[in-house]
């Protein structure tokens, strides 16, 4: 999915096998992986991201991203009642746009996320 102005976000969903108080999800609320980018006039764009992360890819992850220079704001839950536990996992940086989409999922190809 792409949704833009004047935000852009592009969202995929994660392959997982999860379940809600015991019902199968496909949620974009519950499965996401989504990338964010709003640019000021400044011409200096806010990029952010968001995925849900099983506990083993934490770590991978985290540091892969930290490789690249991209800072990882947040790691939490959003739910209770779910099977397997998900997390989820913020980070963000201000520059260009198409570098942090590159980073982003080859990070995530990386840490086993895709």
């Amino acid at each position: 999915m792409i949704v833009s102005h004047p935000v852009c976000v592009v969202q995929r969903l994660r392959n997982i096998n999860a379940t809600i108080l015991g019902r199968r999800t496909r949620s974009p609320l519950s499965l996401p992986f989504a990338l964010s980018f709003e640019n000021n006039r400044n011409g200096r764009t806010l990029n952010l991201g968001e995925t849900v992360i099983l506990e083993n890819e934490i770590n991978p992850f985290l540091t892969a991203l930290r490789k690249r220079g991209i800072t990882v704001t947040a790691v939490h839950n959003h739910r209770l009642f779910d099977s397997p536990r998900l997390m989820y996992m913020h980070w963000e940086n201000v520059g260009n746009p198409f570098e942090f989409a590159q980073n982003s999922i080859s990070t995530a190809k990386e840490a086993g996320l895709f």
